[in-house]
């Protein structure tokens, strides 16, 4: 979907959120396309102050959808983030329209990071984080970029990283003839042995972003909002070694002082072993460019 669509966008909105408003508003707003990565997105300026669900906007933040439940998952897990006081945009509502979905969030003027919105980064991981769930996993799917994260509620943590989240991707990837069953083989052993060595069975399970990597934070000039989530209750982790593939804002002292606060193991051999995953996500997504990694991880152990 490559065509600019702000007017049919500014149609769509006007008609469901301000339909008894319409001739009042219509003059006052404008639709205009962003920019385009995965998913266009538009902004919604207003001229005069728009109120929906008790909170007011003149800038709204569009993010058009095609696969209408990649939408309604997105804004699900924004909206558990939210309420873990993780600070994401404000989820204003997701628009079903026809052919594709609408997901609108509060609109953040972006800046570049500093102290006071890195501080506030780890304010919202340590909230995040100091909760604790029943099960591993999640109560529905949901996705990883473009490809479905399966999900299920497992008491053990070997269960849910296996079943739910390697087994999946792995899977694929033979499929796609990126690994062999051997390989599969390797890194069940490996993982199953290392998780004993860590105890993540009697460790409890933690809300987390789940594809925390540092597209999916924009920083404004104090704070920084959470983006993009793959729900899940897993091991906080899992987070830092997304953001360690592709340049963190973080430091390792700054994950050592949220685990510490938050009461779970961080050690540095976790990193490459939770990298696993977004790897496997990235070489069915991309291509060969990213096997490298698992190679040297199965190599390293086996």
């Amino acid at each position: 979907m490559k065509k600019d669509l702000s007017e049919e966008i500014k149609r769509v909105i006007l008609h469901h959120l301000f339909k008894e408003d319409i001739e009042l508003i219509s003059d006052k707003i404008t639709v205009q396309y962003l920019t385009s990565s995965l998913f266009p997105l538009y902004i919604l300026e207003s001229t005069v102050s728009l109120n929906i669900k008790n909170h007011s906007f003149t800038k709204i933040a569009i993010k058009l959808i095609e696969n209408k439940d990649m939408a309604y998952t997105e804004f699900e897990g924004l909206q558990l983030l939210y309420n873990f006081k993780a600070r994401t945009p404000f989820p204003i509502t997701v628009i079903d329209n026809k052919t594709y979905a609408l997901l609108l969030l509060e609109f953040v003027e972006q800046s570049t990071i500093n102290k006071e919105n890195k501080n506030d980064l780890i304010l919202s991981l340590k909230n995040l984080y100091q909760h604790r769930g029943l099960t591993f996993g999640h109560d529905n799917d949901n996705y990883i970029g473009t490809l479905i994260q399966k999900n299920a509620e497992y008491k053990k943590f070997l269960d849910f990283w296996w079943e739910s989240r390697i087994e999946p991707m792995m899977d694929l990837a033979i499929k796609k003839e990126h690994f062999k069953v051997s390989h599969k083989n390797s890194l069940y052993k490996i993982i199953k042995q290392l998780i004993k060595v860590w105890n993540f069975d009697k460790d409890s399970p933690r809300p987390i972003h789940g594809d925390l990597w540092s597209g999916n934070i924009i920083f404004s000039k104090q704070y920084a909002y959470l983006i993009d989530p793959s729900f899940g209750y897993s091991h906080p982790v899992q987070d830092f070694a997304m953001l360690e593939l592709f340049g963190s804002p973080l430091t390792f002292s700054d994950y050592q002082e949220i685990a510490r606060y938050c009461n779970f193991i961080m050690i540095p051999e976790m990193i490459e072993f939770f990298q696993i995953y977004p790897l496997l996500v990235h070489v069915n997504i991309f291509g060969a460019s990213y096997k490298a990694g698992i190679l040297n991880f199965i190599n390293k152990y086996k």
